[in-house]
This record gives C-alpha cells, structure tokens and sequence, in this order.
C-alpha cells in the first residue's frame, strides 16, 4: 500500500490517460476529431467569449506551453483565434470563433453524457474521485507534499530518541554535551562548571532532575530542571551533539522537562538563553516561552535575556 502510494502520482496520469482514449473513440463516433484535453479549453472560451493565455493556463492549471500545445490544433480547425489584447499588447487572447461555438454546442450534449457516465462509475466504485482529486490538489500545491514528508520525518527522528533521567555514568556525558557548546559559543565559565563539575549536589540533591536523549544507545543530548523554588524550575544546560541536529532531539528534551514542572505542580518555568542562539530561542517560543523585559542580574559574564513559561498549577 505505501509503495503503490509513492507512485500515486503515476497511477492518475495512467488512469488519465486510459480515460482520455476512451473519450477520444467516442468523439470519433460522433465524427468529432479533438483532443480531449481540448475540451476544458473550449467550455470556458464559450462561457466566457476571450481570455488570455495566462488565464487559460491558471483556469485550468496547466502550463503556459500546454496550452499552446492545445490551442495551435484549435487555431489550424478554425475553433480559435488569437489576437493581441487591445489594453496591454503583450497578453495573448484567445477568442471562440462561431465555427468553434457551433461545434461546442453540437459538442455539449456528448460531453454531458460522458461526464454521467463517468460520475456513474465514480458511484458503483463509491467514491467521490472528483471532489478527491480536487482536495488532493490543494494539498499538494505550494510543496505540501516536501512539507508534510519533512514534518513525517522530524516525527520518526524523535521516535528514536529515548529520554532517560539521571545516573552516575552519565556525568561525564553531561559535562562533555555543555562544555561542547559553550565552546562553540562563548567559554565554560565558573558559574558553568558548578552545575557541570557537581550535578548531583547542585541540582538532584536539590528536588531538580536532569534528562539525557539516548539514539541507539548513545547520549546525543542532555537538559537539566533546577529548582528555584517551590513555584519555579529553571531549564538550564540544555544541549545536543552537533553532529545530531536536525533530528528534534532538543524538542524532545524540552517536551519532557516541560512534563517534569508539570507533573511538580509549579506555576513557571524559567531559562537564560544569549540572543547568539537562534535556533535555541525559536524552539523556546514554539513550545510558549516569552522573554521577560528587565532580567534579573545574572551570574553569567555573557550577554544574557531571561524567559518564562507560564503553567497551569491547577
């Protein structure tokens, strides 16, 4: 089924192209010689008496050369006509002759009963295809197809990912995930090496917990939730490997010290982040952090902002 799925886009012009022979041979018993592809060309001419190239191809969606392809066939048949548009010279209109009026309306009454026809089909196989296919247009237009399959694959990556709560034998994992990029950026300052160099005094000891991300086995990740106070936890030394970005493990470790405070009942989270991190900060607004306007003085040499997460403590 997902294989036959990858190839969707395949089964409709086939299934298209199957139906369009079909339409053809009953044009010829009507001793009608057109292009079924033609035919959306010709029904919005005669609604609509002239429009140009441009509209043409946007009414019907197809490129502007398709419908050169389409209306050149018309043009050598005496069905269409082209002029150059009297208020801008550079669109191309195309026009129904009467010859061309003629042969729709003589036309109609078969396209009619080949629509119920079809429609008739669509209701033995009960399927609305038409209104299916119209749906599945307007998702896959303007890349939602690359959207929704780089959205599936960001959902993948943080399946993998396992988040675990704190041992001894991932100290050194946290000390080496934080000195990791607090090199990249800035440098390990003492205040830094407090938390890093005594995790479990300064932070577990202390009602707080620290998380690590595991894939396949391996620490990619880390953050830690310090109590401030029985109202309030700081996400602080969040971190992930450079070489595993990409793959939400940050979202995952946030989602879960999110669910940490929530299950402690407090009313706000808090962290510091430096304006240096934008990825960071965008992850901390996607999830509903806000930056709180005067900062309380940090014990951080670096430049420094402070946001909060408001909590439901119900």
């Amino acid at each position: 089924m997902q294989v036959n799925s990858a190839f969707l886009g395949s089964k409709i012009r086939k299934t298209g192209e199957i139906l369009s022979a079909q339409v053809t041979e009953i044009l010829k018993e009507h001793s009608v010689k057109l292009n079924p592809r033609a035919i959306p060309v010709i029904n919005i001419l005669y609604e609509k008496g002239s429009i140009s190239i441009t509209e043409m191809a946007d009414s019907i969606g197809f490129t502007h050369p398709a419908i050169i392809q389409l209306v050149n066939p018309l043009i050598k048949d005496k069905l269409v006509n082209l002029r150059k548009s009297n208020s801008d010279k550079r669109l191309t209109i195309l026009e129904l002759t009467q010859k061309g009026r003629n042969a729709f309306e003589r036309l109609e009454p078969v396209i009619y009963e080949i629509s119920e026809t079809i429609e008739s089909m669509m209701d033995e196989i009960d399927a609305n295809m038409i209104f299916s296919l119209e749906q599945l247009e307007k998702y896959v237009k303007g890349n939602t197809l690359l959207k929704r399959m780089n959205e599936k694959s960001k959902e993948y990556a943080m399946e993998k990912v396992s988040i675990v709560t704190y041992r001894k034998k991932y100290k050194g994992d946290f000390r080496r995930l934080n000195e990791e990029w607090l090199n990249k950026y800035f440098v390990v300052e003492n205040e830094d090496k407090r938390f890093l160099y005594n995790p479990e005094k300064e932070i577990i000891n202390k009602g707080g917990e620290i998380f690590f991300a595991l894939l396949e086995n391996e620490v990619v990740g880390t953050s830690a939730m310090i109590k401030v106070d029985d109202s309030t936890f700081e996400l602080a030394k969040m971190a992930v490997t450079e070489k595993e970005w990409g793959k939400q493990i940050g979202k995952k470790l946030m989602l879960t010290s999110i669910g940490f405070a929530v299950e402690k009942r407090v009313a706000k989270i808090e962290l510091s982040t430096s304006p240096k991190l934008t990825s960071a900060i965008n992850l901390y607004q996607n999830v509903g952090f806000r930056r709180i306007r005067k900062s309380p003085p940090s014990a951080y040499k670096r430049k420094l902002f402070m946001m909060r997460l408001d909590l439901n403590s119900d």
